[in-house]
Formats: C-alpha cells, structure tokens, sequence
C-alpha cells in the first residue's frame, strides 16, 4: 500500500508546482509581441524614435517581470537599459559574447526561464536583444553557437525579429555584454 500511494502523491506535487509556476511568470509569447511591435512602428512612422521602449517592454512581458517599467505604466527607452541592468543588483553579469560557455549558458538559462539580455556595450546607444528560449546555432561568421534572440530595432532598419540566433543582430562578438536576472 505505501508503495502505490507515493508515485499518486509525487505526481499530485509535481502537478500542483508546475500550474504555480505557471500562473506567476504571466508571459507574452514573443511572436505577438513581434506584432505589436510593428504595429506600434506603423501607427508611428513619422516619429522614429516613438517605439524606442518597446525592446524594454518586450524584455518585461516576454519575462514577466516589472524590472524596467515606470511608475506611469510606460518603459524605459533602450538607451536606459544598460545603466538600468548593471546598476541593478537583481542582475548578474555573465560574460562576454566571445566566450562559448557564456552563449551556451545563457541559451541554458533562457530554455529555463530566465531573462537573459545581451547588449552592445561599445555602441553608444547601448543596443539591447533578448535571449529567448530556443537552441544555439552554429554561426560561420562569429565561429561560436549562438543563442536563439529576438530584437526590437527602433530605427527602419534593420527589421525586427524572432527565432534567429544573435548573430543576426550584431555582426562580431566582441563588446557584446550578456545578463540574466538572478
């Protein structure tokens, strides 16, 4: 008897934890954030830059977090989000873009639902990607496996995107800062 009551009980727990879990990360599956993102672009044409808080509020919805959304409900602009995310003690720094165990763990952390962002430490406006869940390809150009991204470009181009490996958004590795929030 007490051995048929533990696998019942086991999977009662691991049933229960996983619709806890669940119902706490409340993300934004990245494909319709993709959308909305364009469409905040069409709606916007004119005024470039009006999008240019969309790749924080992707980070936070995607994530289901708050770390990068004001007190008025709005985000902060893609500039801010180095400053905000080194000044933070929530997040961790990985390493650099170069290192293979840094892309690897942060595809790794990212599968397990982690937010990971890489940003461009050397470019002034401080570009930010999302690692998103997925798995690392094999990129000729870097000589690394890169993770699965997605990026929100607030100028016309290059065009937004998802499920393409980092590489596609930065051309070399270096200066290429990836974080997870701990």
């Amino acid at each position: 008897m007490k051995k048929s009551i533990f696998p019942v009980l086991l999977a009662v727990f691991l049933f229960s934890c996983s619709s806890i879990e669940e119902k706490t990360k409340n993300k934004v599956a990245i494909t319709e954030l993709l959308t909305d993102f364009e469409i905040c672009k069409e709606e916007n044409e004119s005024k470039r830059r009006y999008c240019s808080h969309y790749t924080s509020e992707a980070i936070c919805k995607y994530n289901g977090i708050t770390d990068f959304e004001n007190q008025d409900g709005s985000y902060l602009d893609y500039k801010e989000l180095f400053t905000a995310i080194t000044d933070s003690p929530l997040w961790k720094f990985l390493g650099s873009a170069e290192d293979q165990k840094v892309l690897d763990d942060a595809q790794n952390l990212a599968n397990r639902g982690f937010p990971v962002v890489c940003i461009d430490a050397n470019d002034k406006h401080k570009f930010a990607v999302l690692i998103i869940e997925g798995e690392c390809a094999k990129s000729r150009k870097w000589k690394l496996n890169c993770p699965n991204s997605a990026a929100f470009f607030p100028s016309k181009k290059p065009d937004p995107y998802v499920n393409k490996t980092l590489n596609y958004a930065f051309k070399k590795p270096n200066g290429l800062e990836l974080f997870v929030k701990k």
